[in-house]
């Protein structure tokens, strides 16, 4: 079976409920335009999950908030952020698509593309880098290909602040 013969394999990494919700409808979409030639797998939840992405664990095991909660939690969520890279390896994907919550999602983004500097790395909702941390962009450009914004303004804050190439 030639590439394009195949299926589109993505692997997709949400850390918390909106994620999942925007997850969820862009696989739909692609599955849409793609005629259903698509195979997901990561870490999402029930909107990911109706769409064919089953996740490797409950997304509530790493959806937490604040600084204490974090703490507390830091252990198991080092765990899942080496299970999550492990399995997008593991899965072998056209690229991996990370979904807003750059806590959790950026370390893995950065693990795997350590490992697979060839592998296209989207970043789904921009982190708010026009706020605060604005260095963040410049150090993006490191491990993420491309930005999918849901701000307009996003794309030139991005190139302003030497960031991935962004698009909104």
């Amino acid at each position: 079976m030639s590439v394009a013969d195949r299926p589109l394999r993505l692997f997709f990494v949400a850390g918390e409920h909106s994620g999942d919700q925007l997850g969820g409808k862009l696989i739909a979409a692609l599955s849409q335009q793609t005629g259903g030639r698509i195979v997901c797998a990561g870490v999402g939840g029930e909107a990911m999950a109706r769409e064919g992405c089953p996740s490797l664990f409950p997304l509530s095991e790493v959806a937490v908030m604040g600084p204490l909660a974090i703490a507390r939690r830091l252990p198991a969520l080092i765990r899942r952020v080496h299970q999550t890279v492990e399995a997008g390896l593991d899965f072998q994907p056209d690229a991996l698509v990370i979904l807003d919550s750059p806590e959790f999602t950026h370390p893995i983004a950065r693990r795997v593309k350590r490992k697979l500097p060839h592998l296209p790395v989207i970043d789904y909702v921009s982190p708010s880098i026009w706020a605060w941390r604005p260095g963040r962009a410049r150090w993006m450009r490191r491990y993420i290909d491309h930005v999918l914004a849901i701000l307009p303004f996003e794309p030139g804050e991005h190139e302003r602040l030497g960031g991935p190439p962004c698009t909104y």
